[in-house]
């Protein structure tokens, strides 16, 4: 799964996890030229008492206002044609900074519901001019992106916990759950304790995301969303389906829909014979 990701999206991560490692919020961005060549790189130190950085310990010290710091205009000629990766959708003084420093590509892990500010670009004529090309990455990206905050926020529980986690919910509820999971299980504290490399971090926490997210009859996607708003909510699921699953696969992953339907139907056909 580590190695299904692009350098940059490695590097970002490694950052991230940096952050994290040093009590801070687990973000982390990089800059890429037209070659793919990491030309700046940052991690948010808001928190960083160790850092000598001149806007640790400040509100300015995102991990996207850290990669754009390191890029200095003359040395720079092609900006324009570079690549701002960030874990998590940019804030909109990130955005804003990113757009005033020529940056007209960004891509970026997590939707951020709470403070992410892209759905200003295009909003106002100024910006729109600047014709940003900005892409969402989503699934595993997405997903790691929000276990690790979660786990994060839960750890540094900050008074606004329910109102962050309400909105992130409704991005990935599953990724929610899994990094509250992760926070009781004191899971990402043994691992940088332990010194554990982000690469065997990922997969694992990926490994066990996938799990929640598989169908253990059809093993796709179950589609479930862990709240009110899922399908099986408003249907009834047959208890003997529950037979069927492989033990021990049992109370780890929801039935999907697709694979409750079809039982449905075998039933009817049973009854009616």
């Amino acid at each position: 799964m580590w190695n299904r990701l692009d350098k940059p999206w490695q590097k970002a991560f490694a950052l991230a996890w940096e952050a994290y490692k040093n009590g801070t919020i687990p973000i982390g961005a990089v800059i890429v030229d037209k070659n793919g060549n990491i030309v700046a790189k940052g991690r948010n130190q808001i928190f960083d008492t160790s850092s000598n950085h001149p806007m640790a310990r400040t509100n300015m010290a995102h991990a996207e206002m850290d990669a754009l710091f390191g890029l200095k205009g003359k040395d720079h000629p092609d900006v324009r044609t570079y690549i701002l990766y960030t874990t998590m959708e940019p804030c909109p003084m990130c955005f804003g900074a990113a757009v005033m420093m020529n940056i007209r590509n960004i891509s970026y892990g997590a939707r951020d519901s709470y403070a992410g500010a892209t759905g200003i670009n295009d909003k106002l004529d100024y910006i729109k001019r600047k014709n940003i090309n900005i892409k969402y990455e989503s699934g595993e990206i997405e997903a790691f992106q929000l276990i690790l905050q979660t786990a994060y926020e839960y750890e540094r529980q900050p008074y606004r916990l329910e109102e962050l986690l309400e909105a992130w919910r409704s991005v990935n509820n599953i990724a929610i759950d899994c990094g509250k999971e992760l926070c009781n299980l004191g899971y990402f504290p043994q691992a940088a304790k332990k010194n554990k490399p982000i690469d065997e971090i990922y997969d694992e926490v990926i490994g066990k995301y996938l799990e929640i997210r598989t169908c253990p009859l059809c093993g796709k996607d179950n589609g479930c969303t862990h709240n009110k708003d899922c399908w099986c909510f408003s249907t009834t699921i047959p208890k003997g389906i529950f037979d069927l699953l492989p033990e021990d696969k049992k109370g780890k992953a929801c039935i999907c829909k697709s694979c409750v339907d079809k039982y449905k139907e075998t039933l009817d056909i049973n009854i009616n014979k």
